[in-house]
């Protein structure tokens, strides 16, 4: 009986830690690419696919650069970035969080190069 409690314990472990990452980013769109078109109300983003596609801006996202809170004048033109996003009412996408600039470990890394 309790060889049968630690198989079901683990099994649900198991289950709820493959679960849990994936209910975690729940219906979030993932667009990743280099920015074309900066507009104060969306960004315009050319995927690896070639594709353009529109990314409305909103007052709520959140915008780093290189793992550091930024602003939208601090991205610009041709830079690479991922952004997590949703579709509103409309269908458009609406940004919830731009991120760009080298990974900090990356960033730290290159300065030590000379």
């Amino acid at each position: 009986m309790t060889h049968r409690m630690i198989t079901a314990i683990l099994t649900l472990s198991l289950a709820l830690a493959f679960t849990v990452p994936l209910l975690a980013h729940g219906d979030a769109i993932h667009v990743t690419g280099f920015v074309r078109t900066i507009n104060p109300d969306s960004l315009i983003v050319e995927t690896v696919k070639h594709e353009m596609v529109t990314v409305l801006c909103t007052p709520k996202m959140g915008i780093t650069k290189s793992g550091v809170k930024a602003s939208l004048n601090d991205l610009k033109v041709g830079e690479r970035v991922v952004i997590h996003a949703e579709k509103n009412h409309d269908g458009k996408l609406e940004a919830e969080s731009v991120a760009f600039g080298p990974a900090p470990a990356a960033a730290a890394h290159t300065a030590d190069k000379h």
